[in-house]
């Protein structure tokens, strides 16, 4: 009742409008800020007139082809279905795809003349993916996440869109009183999701970036790469790396065999590398062959039930930086994983495996075989055995131990952590600005004189931000080294808290190493590599003798 005595009127009269100041002699800029208003208002009126008139539209891949992705020289078949849910006639109904980055498509013509109340037009569309096809990906990009705070626009024509528009997208127009209305839809692939472009192969390689410890006269990388299959059919792919010169990588090769799509297969390299230069940043490439093919990208895959798909691409390169650090010999290091970080992967290229610590490693283990334990990030929120037996870490601390905990939330304030009291606060501060200054307030510190002096330039080149949850009040018999604070804030001292406790050693570390580390940032290692060598430092051992 609405859609034909309103919608269809006003549809056509909103046309003719649109016909006659396109043809008036208008100023121009004026003319086109009248049409782009005018012709968004027609769009809001056909998307009235479809949802009115109970419009099913959807294009989707045939019924036994399951396949969730479509890769460069594929072929495969679509239906599109169009149904009338309204009490009244529809006429020239026609169905259609618009493509776009190297697709094309045919199909049979199948307009129908009239449609009723519940009955259905379809059409078949035999779809050929080009070699030279653009993948399904966000039309901006960074090069670097860590420094890069503005992205590249890759693809300027879609800007100010949320994404790039689909590369396959249904079309239907169809009549009500002689007025043309019409819609589109994504074409949906399996798990009704929208069908994406992708290569065949997806190769990943990690750490992207990471250190190398400039006093090893050689030494070893462990690197991790994954490949996930999107061909149709079983496939075979050989996986190898482009290092620096002088650097070999055992396998040289990695083979493997994929029997279906999304398959994810990993191949593990032991890296072999010459001594390297403090300063100097060393590219890994990860290469995958198939096909004849080669293949450098990779992508992650953001998904969530209420959002679209979204891929996220990616060099499958390492970027590796000479770093002056140091270490302790012979460090054993436990490790107690919160929320989640990458510290432990960042103690592995300083050539320290850590133990990560359960539950019953707390309650029973033997916590005095460690140099050092380090607590991840947020312990106290998520780890209900951390709080439970929090007594057992600081008697090891007491014992000639030395315990570091990491950036933690309010919860820190639910028991007494640590050996002295201290208070954060519900609302603890944080120093977002990366590069504000540093004050080393006790640069004679174990902390900071060795196994690497630690100064001023340690925390240049930063990322993100300095830290986050500073306590806000401690017993004196916690130390404050570090002060620094945003513009206008006060200067906040606890960020970086050490106590002597007994014969061993509690720090709280609110820097952000978990952020720094994972940046590759050099001063970041050569803090921690101070912090877990503590126990061996001449300076502790001397005062524990004493």
């Amino acid at each position: 009742r609405v859609l034909e005595p309103h919608i269809v009127p006003a549809l056509r009269n909103l046309r003719a409008v649109i016909r006659n100041v396109s043809d008036a002699p208008l100023d121009e800029a004026a003319k086109y800020e009248l049409l782009f208003r005018l012709r968004n208002k027609e769009d809001e009126f056909m998307r009235a007139g479809t949802l009115l008139a109970g419009v099913s539209f959807e294009v989707l891949a045939n019924p036994g082809n399951s396949q969730a992705v479509a890769i460069p020289g594929q072929k495969f078949e679509l239906t599109g279905t169009f149904t009338n849910r309204a009490n009244l006639k529809m006429d020239n109904v026609e169905l259609g795809l618009t493509v776009r980055g190297g697709i094309q498509f045919s199909s049979k013509p199948a307009q129908r003349d009239e449609l009723g109340y519940n009955e259905k037009a379809t059409q078949q569309f035999e779809v050929t993916v080009g070699d030279d096809a653009e993948y399904s990906q966000p039309y901006w990009s960074r090069q670097d996440v860590f420094r890069q705070a503005l992205y590249n626009l890759d693809q300027p024509q879609y800007a100010n869109l949320p994404y790039a528009p689909p590369e396959i997208i249904g079309t239907a127009s169809y009549r009500i009183g002689g007025v043309r209305f019409s819609t589109t839809q994504a074409v949906m692939g399996a798990g009704n999701r929208p069908l994406l472009i992708v290569p065949a192969i997806s190769i990943s390689l990690a750490p992207r970036l990471g250190v190398i410890p400039a006093s090893r006269r050689q030494g070893q990388v462990e690197l991790h790469v994954e490949v996930m299959s999107n061909a149709a059919s079983a496939a075979d792919a050989k996986i190898h790396l482009e290092l620096p010169q002088g650097w070999t990588a055992t396998p040289a090769e990695s083979a493997l065999h994929f029997t279906h799509v999304g398959e994810i297969q990993n191949a593990e390299f032991r890296v072999n590398v010459a001594q390297v230069a403090a300063g100097k940043s060393y590219k890994v490439q990860a290469l995958a062959e198939f096909n004849g093919k080669q293949y450098r990208d990779g992508y992650e895959i953001i998904a969530h039930p209420d959002l679209e798909t979204q891929h996220l691409f990616h060099p499958a390169s390492a970027e590796l930086t000479g770093v002056d650090v140091r270490v302790a010999p012979g460090l054993k290091i436990g490790y107690i994983m919160g929320a989640g970080d990458e510290v432990p992967e960042a103690l592995e290229q300083l050539g320290i495996k850590p133990q990560m610590l359960s539950a019953t490693d707390l309650a029973s283990g033997n916590l005095s075989q460690f140099d050092a334990i380090l607590v991840g990030l947020r312990a106290s929120a998520v780890r209900a055995d951390y709080k439970t037996y929090n007594s057992r870490l600081l008697d090891y601390a007491k014992n000639g131990g030395n315990l570091i905990v990491q950036y933690q939330t309010p919860e820190f304030d639910e028991i007494q952590y640590g050996p002295y009291p201290y208070q954060m606060g519900k609302n603890p501060e944080e120093v977002s600005e990366e590069n504000s200054k540093i004050t080393i307030l006790d640069p004679a510190n174990p902390i900071f004189a060795g196994p690497n002096k630690i100064t001023g330039a340690d925390f240049d080149n930063w990322v993100e931000e300095r830290g986050s949850k500073f306590l806000t009040t401690w017993d004196p018999q916690y130390k404050a080294l570090l002060e620094c604070h945003d513009r206008d804030q006060p200067p906040q001292k606890g960020g970086l808290l050490v106590a002597r406790y007994g014969k061993g050693t509690f720090t709280y570390i609110a820097y952000a190493l978990y952020r720094q580390l994972p940046a590759g940032v050099p001063g970041a290692y050569r803090l921690l590599a101070n912090l877990i060598s503590l126990s061996k430092s001449p300076q502790m051992r001397a005062e524990t003798h004493r």
